[in-house]
């Protein structure tokens, strides 16, 4: 048994989540204890997981969106979800969930390439308001007062507002009613001023159709393009906007799917926004009951200000966090309630390594494993990669190639899965791969290797050995030393005594976060314990002490 002083409760309290494992498809494996990662949040139970939305933060180059993209193709082809994505950016005039989307079958909506009536009959009357109101907001936040609310509701009841156009003429003609046509005129101004920026001015094209023009319901994914907008029109709040009441009220009525995932990329756009964050919070506040999540995807929390947009990446209850600088990590963490541990650790992630917590206690630091032909299809730093080969070919002629620059594959944000071991876990279901590079040494690959062929004994010795080896060579509280908990609580999990492997990782999370570890005491002597077909060392005081 390990004992603790009352003082490390604090310390050792985020390591409960060593133990727990989650449905769902595999995403990576655990930088802290080597153990596969795997999470689809509509499968864990309600009363651990309440919400099923996702924020992923993270810096240029740390994963965030080959991880979101690797998620939703596994979702998709196991578990049979749908997505929406609103895609926002991309390189050379083309969406970077573009490949994805057409690999699974799915329909990549350009913009201006369709045209949303937002007054169609399809969409119910109170929604049909709701939505002029956001197109109004994006381009002249300050038009909608009192007077020019009513101006409206009037017009959206003349019988020329079937189109965006018919309504602006109602709102500049409009007929008398409860008020006199002078008055209503007089209030509708600004609202008309505003709706003209899409039926005359640089947003022409995008609303002013006579027919909704709505895309179809039943594809595997659907993305809305918007890359080939300019980032800081109001054109893209403006549609994300028509998006999300498309979403709302005619996509998740009359999908079939059993669970449905809208994904808002650069999202700060979309939440900051008074056309749409209103719409986005309702969306995350019924999600549940609507079999929807929304994963979100920025760069940091501070895009959104200190206002209410923050406030609704607390409704996310899996969130998956990559590089960021100290300062950004810290405001994260406070916002997340993130134990200190991980914070610190988040400025120093590698690409694809990533600080996730699930739910309001599991926290881990997972790196994400993508295949070959995932690689490909996430593959967003093509124009770097280009930049950078193009560097290399100049350096060719000064220096004669080695093996590296041969086998240098494409610009990857997470771990790739050799072939043999895709193939494998393709017929398995789930995947077993070798345990990465960055994670684990050669000695450590054979006490696995030995533990998983049921050579338990062995791979205890192995293990004994090692550790002897590190302790020797760089001290017991070493990062080396240290490592081999983490080998023999997997050994533990293979030998079938989880206790004993929960007790190893919890030792081993106690050094990293600065404990002591202590040799053991002059008369204590080493026994093997066999229990079922498990096989372990453990420390056992004489009679006496």
């Amino acid at each position: 048994m390990i004992r603790l002083p009352s003082n490390h409760a604090a310390i050792t309290s985020p390591i409960v989540a060593s133990s727990t494992r989650f449905p769902g498809i595999p995403i990576g494996c655990s930088l802290l204890d080597g153990r596969p990662f795997a999470l689809s949040p509509v499968l864990a139970d309600d009363a651990i997981l309440p919400s099923t939305n996702s924020i992923a933060l993270g810096g240029l180059g740390s994963g965030k969106s080959t991880t979101a993209k690797v998620r939703g193709n596994r979702e998709i082809h196991a578990n049979g979800h749908q997505y929406v994505v609103i895609d926002s950016f991309g390189e050379d005039n083309a969406g970077e969930w573009a490949p994805l989307t057409r690999s699974v079958g799915g329909r990549v909506v350009e913009a201006g390439s369709f045209t949303l009536n937002p007054v169609s009959d399809l969409f119910p009357r109170e929604v049909r308001e709701q939505l002029v109101r956001s197109l109004i907001a994006a381009v002249e936040p300050g038009a909608l007062t009192p007077q020019a609310t009513h101006a409206l509701q009037h017009a959206l009841n003349h019988p020329k507002a079937t189109s965006l156009n018919g309504l602006a003429d109602a709102l500049v003609q409009p007929e008398d009613g409860r008020w006199p046509a002078t008055k209503l005129t007089e209030w509708g101004e600004n609202a008309a001023i505003a709706l003209s920026r899409y039926t005359e001015g640089s947003l022409r094209g995008l609303f002013d159709g006579d027919s909704a023009g709505l895309p179809e319901t039943d594809l595997p994914m659907l993305t809305f393009d918007f890359s080939q907008l300019d980032r800081n029109s109001p054109a893209i709040p403006s549609l994300m906007a028509a998006v999300a009441c498309w979403v709302e009220h005619v996509w998740l009525p009359q999908s079939t799917a059993r669970h449905r995932h809208l994904v808002l990329e650069e999202a700060w756009q979309i939440l900051l926004s008074p056309a749409t964050s209103e719409l986005i919070q309702r969306l995350l506040k019924n999600s549940r009951k609507a079999n929807l999540s929304l994963d979100v995807v920025m760069h940091t929390l501070s895009d959104l200000g200190d206002g209410k947009a923050q406030d609704l990446a607390r409704l996310c209850e899996v969130a998956h966090v990559g590089r960021l600088g100290p300062e950004e990590a810290a405001i994260v963490g406070a916002l997340l309630n993130l134990p200190a541990w991980a914070v610190d650790r988040i400025p120093t992630l590698g690409p694809g390594q990533a600080v996730w917590k699930v739910g309001p206690d599991y926290v881990d630091i997972v790196q994400t494993v993508i295949s070959e032909d995932e690689a490909h299809l996430t593959d967003t730093s093509s124009r770097r990669r280009m930049a950078q080969q193009a560097l290399a070919a100049e350096d060719d002629t000064a220096a004669p190639a080695t093996d590296s620059d041969i086998h240098e594959g494409p610009a990857r944000d997470a771990l790739v899965l050799p072939k043999h071991q895709q193939d494998s876990a393709a017929d398995e279901g789930t995947w077993d791969w070798e345990m990465p590079p960055n994670v684990i040494d050669a000695r450590h690959h054979d006490v696995l290797q030995a533990a998983l062929a049921g050579r338990y004994n062995e791979a205890a010795d192995l293990a004994a050995i090692g550790e002897r080896e590190d302790i020797h060579a760089h001290g017991i509280n070493s990062d080396q030393a240290i490592s081999w908990l983490s080998t023999r609580a997997r050994v533990a999990d293979l030998c079938g005594s989880p206790d004993q492997a929960t007790q190893l990782r919890e030792e081993g999370s106690l050094q990293r976060r600065g404990g002591e570890r202590r040799r053991p005491r002059p008369g204590r002597r080493v026994l093997r314990v066999v229990l079922g077909r498990s096989a372990g060392r453990v420390r056992v005081p004489r009679r006496g002490m």
